[in-house]
Formats: C-alpha cells, structure tokens, sequence
C-alpha cells in the first residue's frame, strides 16, 4: 500500500484544501506584486492560514478514524495482529503528516506575504 493509499478516505477533503490553499496562494501573490499600485486583499491572505488550519484539523480527524479501524480491527479479530492494527495505525499516521505539512507551506506562505506587504507598504 503506498503513502497516498493508506491515508484512506481523509485524503480526498485534504487535497482539495492543499488546492485551495495553493489557487490563495498564488491569487495572493499576484494580488502582493501587482503593479498596478492596488492595496492587497488582506482577507485572501489570511484565509490561506484558514486552510492551513483547516487541514491540520483534517488531518486530526484522520487521526481518531485510524485508532478507531485499528480499534475496531483488533475487536474483530479476538487477538493483536500488527498486520491487523497496522491499517488503521496508517491512516492515523498520515493523515496527521499530511495535515500539518499543509499547516507549514500555508504558515510559510501567509508569513512571507504578510512581510512582502510590510516591505512594500513601508516602501
């Protein structure tokens, strides 16, 4: 099973959030370097924190449904089996990795516009 299949169904809310946050990302940046002089749409800045946001939480809730498979997994077996637990372990797993790498990129992103907009203000 590779990474992106053992996030289970988690993933698909946590893409689309990456490609929200990516599409506010890149409208933020044109907004920030725009020649024409416009003040920046501070809103779509920080809604690019939100989304960050929003997949770590993502990513948590993945969490809980990995411990409960691995959980429901071992009560059906009867006994511990790594392999058994191992699934929903998984899902917990990644679906956290996931989750915060997007926090970081969108940590990063509204960190570096918010100090290229204080540049460009106090220029």
């Amino acid at each position: 099973m590779s990474f992106i299949e053992s996030l289970g169904f988690i993933q698909y809310p946590i893409w689309i959030v990456l490609i929200l946050m990516l599409v506010q990302i890149g409208r933020a940046t044109a907004d920030r370097f725009r020649s024409s002089g416009a003040p920046p749409a501070g809103l779509r800045i920080h809604s690019i924190l939100v989304l960050g946001a929003l997949a770590a939480c993502l990513g948590v809730l993945g969490s809980l449904v990995g411990v409960w498979l691995a959980a429901e997994a071992i009560s059906r077996a009867g006994e511990v089996n790594a392999g058994l637990a191992w699934g929903g372990i998984q899902v917990a797993l990644g679906s956290s990795i996931v989750g915060f790498l997007i926090l970081g990129v969108a940590s990063i992103a509204w960190l570096a516009l918010q100090y290229a907009g204080g540049r460009r203000d106090a220029a």
